[in-house]
């Protein structure tokens, strides 16, 4: 669970930890807490400290947010044990003492915790004052002064909303899988309502469409693509984790909280390593001569593989995260710019999408330069003299090759050339045999109905859920 925080927070965690000494099953749950790894209602702890700080107000008789603020931050309270000696004697109006611990009154609102609790709830306290070199410590008191000025439900209530919202924050500066969290569980439910068999892996294209859709219709409006990326980023880590294939209802992800610890684990694990990439990111650092590949066939190879390994498993999606994603793409960078290139109407329409036919064709045509590239770096690798009959014919091949490219960087001599490719024949092997995956797994949608029918389809669904995320009228 704590991989998912940087370095900060871990500073920030152990510095309470120290302040308090804090045991290691407290020290545990205030990092549950502050990573939002409590399930399944991560504002409980905050709710509780709130009506604790309340309390604790009426106990000490503070005046200010500042007598709260040394009260929590007084090293002595670190322990329960610490709290009920110096409590144990007293009451106030609406707080009373009992066997368990504290009791706090407010209106029809009843509300207890034991002291071992209550010390708890002080470390999570502190942690909200200090945290960042102190960065919301007058914040945090300011609210502090309008519990004590107030003590009323409403106070309570408007103090949670406010600690929750700035550790919402927090995480997302100091957390890396928070961003993808809300995304990924909403994945999950969805998938868990339609998985076959329980199989949360079991997705098809058309499930991964259906989500996208579902999500246009929020304000966000994720890019098709994106959405893509996310699935392949579940899929990898779902895969880990034998124990999810039971899941068959979306009820039981909340249901069960060693899932959420489990997902959330493995998705940092899988969203930092970001596998998604690979392909694409090697493609992009090849240097730039010889000219093996020019920039645009860089990108365009990039954008066939860039939802490694769906081009081998799910082509269709990466049909359409080319062609459509593209679209979707324009439009977003039109209305960012306020301007330029045809209307979002005439974009959402999708008359400009590739079709997939051509999609295939340029994907054949970047394999064939790719087998050309691969035949050259054998000729320049492999001696002849020393080769079968059969590996003689493709040597010999690639050398024709060879001399019949006219690109940059081809008419250094021979060493300069056998080094430059000695450098990237692996990656050149590597996407040459996933680029004719990506065919043969195009043909394979060509066979039971012709790319030119799924296309006019999937240009239905698109044109309809484009236009109706970006042409309406408020948005022209």
């Amino acid at each position: 669970m704590l991989k998912n925080h940087d370095e900060r927070c871990a500073a920030d965690l152990a510095l309470t930890v120290e302040n308090r000494n804090l045991t290691q099953d407290v020290a545990g749950w205030l990092a549950r807490v502050v990573t939002g790894a409590v399930r399944p209602n991560r504002d409980k702890p905050l709710w509780d400290l709130a009506h604790a700080l309340t309390a604790f107000a009426q106990l000490i008789g503070a005046r200010h947010g500042r007598d709260l603020v040394d009260f929590v931050l007084d090293p002595r309270l670190n322990a329960g044990t610490a709290l009920e000696q110096r409590f144990s004697d007293r009451a106030r109006e609406g707080v009373k003492i009992d066997a368990y611990g504290l009791v706090l009154t407010l209106g029809p609102r009843h509300w207890r915790i034991s002291w071992p609790g209550a010390a708890r709830l002080l470390a999570l306290a502190e942690f909200a004052l200090t945290a960042e070199d102190l960065a919301q410590f007058h914040t945090v008191t300011g609210w502090f002064d309008e519990l004590v000025a107030n003590p009323s439900t409403a106070s309570v209530d408007l103090l949670v909303t406010r600690l929750s919202r700035n550790l919402k924050v927090y995480r997302h500066n100091h957390l890396p899988l928070a961003k993808y969290e809300k995304r990924f569980h909403g994945m999950l439910a969805f998938l868990a309502a339609r998985a076959a068999g329980g199989n949360l892996c079991a997705f098809t294209d058309d499930d991964i469409l259906e989500f996208w859709r579902a999500e246009m219709e929020d304000d966000e409006r994720p890019g098709f693509r994106t959405t893509a990326e996310h699935f392949v980023t579940l899929e990898s880590a779902v895969s880990t984790l034998g124990g999810l294939v039971g899941l068959r209802a979306a009820a039981s992800l909340d249901a069960d909280e060693a899932w959420h610890d489990r997902i959330d684990t493995s998705l940092a694990d899988i969203v930092g390593n970001e596998p998604m990439a690979g392909l694409a990111e090697m493609l992009l650092g090849l240097p730039e001569g010889p000219k093996i590949l020019t920039g645009a066939e860089r990108d365009e190879l990039a954008d066939l593989l860039r939802l490694e390994p769906f081009h081998r498993t799910r082509p269709l999606t990466t049909l359409r995260a080319v062609s459509f994603g593209r679209v979707q793409s324009g439009i977003a960078n039109r209305l960012r710019r306020r301007g330029g290139g045809a209307e979002v109407a005439e974009r959402a329409a999708c008359t400009e999408a590739e079709s997939y036919d051509a999609i295939s064709e340029r994907a054949a045509s970047l394999a064939a330069h790719l087998k050309r590239m691969v035949g050259i770096a054998a000729c320049l690798r492999l001696p002849l003299e020393t080769a079968d009959a059969e590996l003689r014919a493709a040597l010999q091949a690639g050398e024709a090759d060879l001399k019949r490219v006219r690109r940059a960087g081809f008419d250094c001599d021979r060493a300069a050339l056998s080094a430059a490719f000695a450098a990237v024949d692996e990656i050149l092997v590597r996407v040459a045999e996933e680029v004719a995956l990506l065919i043969r797994a195009i043909h394979s949608l060509d066979a039971p109905q012709p790319l030119s029918e799924i296309f006019a389809a999937d240009l239905s669904i698109f044109a309809e859920t484009l236009t109706q995320a970006y042409a309406r009228k408020d948005m022209l």
